[in-house]
């Protein structure tokens, strides 16, 4: 793993300080491919956090518990420990006759007083937990726009994705002065202008492709593959 390779997992992670962000924001405006590696693995970060999480019902979590939980001992293995324990005696034949006469009425008396029954263990079997995935009738992309901007009280973006409307699509303020926001898009061709303080439009720095806005400026430009 190279120092890229430690910087973007790392801006992944959140634990970059300011300047280690302003470092790696300066490092994938310079080199192409970084830009695409950071893209492609934000949109698995994006994606991850979209699916479903199955989360086990409180009825199967009881009978779980109920399950392994320990069995107290019956009364047959509480006397056979009983019986069973070593102990240092001191024997003599009138007590030894005596004593083996005695257990012999106490396991008669034992037996009777058992009976015969079967115990049956239930076993249970918790309902199958199934995730659907809800199949979308157009597949989207998830994109990540990233600014720099320590001076800027807000930030937003308007762009063919929303009608060039600033108010629909707020970007968020993070360590540095970075402002950031994730879009679902289609797959298509897009233009769009970043809005600093709801006044002045720029155009991405980090764009790879721009186009002239018919009025003397540039709109970035984003191509979304699936």
């Amino acid at each position: 793993m190279n120092d890229h390779d430690r910087l973007l997992q790392r801006f992944l992670d959140h634990e970059l300080t300011p300047d280690e962000r302003v470092a790696f924001l300066q490092a994938v405006d310079a080199d192409p491919a970084l830009r695409r590696r950071w893209l492609n693995l934000e949109l698995v970060v994006a994606e991850a956090a979209q699916l479903p999480r199955i989360v086990p019902s409180a009825t199967f979590l009881s009978q779980l518990k109920t399950r392994t939980a320990p069995i107290p001992p019956s009364i047959w293995m509480r006397l056979r420990a009983a019986v069973t324990i070593p102990r240092k005696l001191e024997w003599n034949l009138a007590g030894a006759m005596a004593v083996a006469c005695l257990a012999v009425v106490v396991l008669a008396g034992v037996v009777q007083m058992m009976p015969e029954r079967i115990v049956e263990v239930p076993v249970v079997v918790p309902p199958a937990q199934t995730a659907s995935f809800a199949s979308a009738t157009e597949p989207k992309v998830f994109v990540r726009l990233v600014l720099l901007q320590p001076d800027a009280q807000s930030v937003s973006v308007a762009g063919d994705f929303n009608g060039w409307d600033p108010a629909q699509t707020k970007l968020e303020r993070m360590d540095g002065g970075m402002w950031t926001v994730t879009l679902p898009l289609k797959p298509g061709r897009y233009e769009y202008m970043f809005v600093i303080d709801g006044q002045q439009w720029i155009a991405d720095p980090l764009a790879t492709e721009d186009a002239g806005d018919g009025f003397g400026s540039k709109n970035a430009v984003l191509d979304v593959d699936v």
